[in-house]
């Protein structure tokens, strides 16, 4: 019997040869962290306080969500002056990452963490989700990771956190909002 991770790691594969084959250089893979970190999270709570948003108003669901989607990852081809169908893509990266914890003891934002949204329980509440980091198919040398805002799971921002790698360590770049809403 074939393990889920084996398959994940399959397709993975399957999706950066296909990124590779369309350009010269193979696409850097994403990080692979046991959770997404504290300074990542913070960078998004900076982001929504700098738009005016309260942290204490603020909720975040403790693990990482399927946010990948077709419509969400041509928004971020959006973000770098890219206009493509990614659908198939964005099925096949949905399906070679996996769910991980937020690193919330390690962030410097008071989060109410909860473990997954319910749009009546959180109706009235600013949700926070996070996707797994991805690699970015429209720059080579880059990875990212998604974030969604929403009120109860309506009228959602959508965020692009763009991840750089030098020499083994990973940064974060500027919170980047995409022109996605929902």
């Amino acid at each position: 019997m074939i393990s889920r991770f084996a398959v994940r790691s399959a397709q993975f594969l399957l999706f950066a040869s296909l990124l590779a084959c369309a350009s010269k250089a193979p696409p850097v893979q994403p990080p692979s962290w046991p959770q997404l970190p504290g300074p990542l999270v913070d960078a998004v709570c900076s982001t929504l306080q700098n738009e005016g948003i309260s942290p204490e108003n603020l909720v975040v669901v403790k693990t990482t969500q399927p946010l990948v989607t077709g419509t969400s990852l041509r928004s971020v081809g959006h973000v770098y002056g890219k206009d493509v169908e990614v659908g198939s893509l964005a099925q096949m990266m949905n399906a070679a990452t996996t769910s991980m914890p937020l690193a919330l003891s390690d962030s410097r934002c008071p989060w109410k963490a909860i473990t997954k949204l319910d749009p009546l329980r959180n109706r009235d509440q600013m949700v926070v989700e996070f996707s797994s980091p991805i690699s970015n198919p429209f720059v080579h040398n880059e990875a990212g990771v998604m974030a969604r805002m929403s009120l109860g799971g309506h009228e959602s921002q959508w965020y692009w956190i763009p991840l750089g790698q030098k020499k083994g360590e990973w940064a974060i770049g500027i919170v980047l909002p995409m022109d996605m809403h929902e």
